[in-house]
């Protein structure tokens, strides 16, 4: 369920099993904005369900913060305007054209497109390879964008940072708060590392051994230096102070 940050947002927390991420929602005056569109169509129809039990507003927006199957492939479910970084749109037109039998998606790993986790992650959301829908959003936008959602503002601003090059955080100024996406992760296509889905348990030991891009960080915390934030939350995890994120790249 939705946990209550504050007044204002709301969280829909990670769940590991099919890697689905953290969803925000922040609610406006006039407007609702939904941060992630989720992995998959039953996986929207679950937050939407979840929306109308807990009495929230569904949303109006719904903004995604890079490219990634588990932060994307739930847009085509959303009747309502979707929102994306330029280049995270250009990725998804590719994506758009590729093919999800079992045959395809193992050679998109052997060359390189994809990675292993992924692969076995779709693989269990889509019991049926055929409901895999990838669509671009309905609104590109390069630099930042500023949705007035009516006595609260949202900034969409392409931060970069050492998980993906076209990730987008989303900053609530008066809420002093940050939706990080997976900005602050490691780069998990750029470096060798080992997974089996027979023992996912060691994947967080696994990713422990990847090093950060430190020039990729650097430019990612200057970025994040010019926000004035108190608490964010990753794609992936739970909330965490200003703090507890920079020392994670100590």
């Amino acid at each position: 369920m939705f946990e209550k940050f504050s007044d204002r947002i709301y969280i829909q927390p990670p769940e590991h099993y099919t890697d689905r991420p953290n969803t925000g929602l922040v609610i406006g005056d006039k407007y609702t904005l939904l941060f992630e569109a989720g992995n998959s169509a039953a996986n929207v129809e679950l937050l939407k369900g979840r929306l109308q039990v807990q009495n929230l507003p569904q949303p109006d927006f719904v903004a995604i913060s890079h490219w990634h199957w588990d932060h994307s492939f739930g847009m085509h479910a959303w009747a309502v305007p979707t929102i994306a970084g330029r280049q995270t749109n250009d990725r998804l037109l590719k994506m758009a054209d590729w093919k999800w039998d079992d045959e395809s998606m193992d050679r998109r790993v052997e060359n390189g497109e994809d990675i292993v986790f992924c692969n076995e992650m779709i693989k269990r959301e889509y019991p049926d390879r055929n409901e895999i829908k990838v669509v671009a959003a309905d609104i590109a936008f390069s630099g930042s964008m500023t949705i007035d959602l009516g006595g609260i503002e949202c900034q969409l601003i392409h931060a970069k940072g050492p998980h993906s090059d076209d990730a987008v955080i989303c900053y609530i100024p008066d809420e002093k708060f940050v939706f990080l996406g997976d900005s602050n992760g490691k780069d998990l296509y750029g470096k060798p590392w080992h997974f089996d889905i027979e023992h996912e348990d060691d994947f967080l030991d696994e990713t422990a051994k990847i090093p950060y891009d430190e020039d990729k960080v650097k430019e990612y915390l200057a970025l994040l230096d010019t926000l004035d934030f108190d608490k964010c939350v990753g794609g992936h995890a739970g909330v965490m102070t200003k703090e507890e994120l920079y020392s994670t790249f100590r």
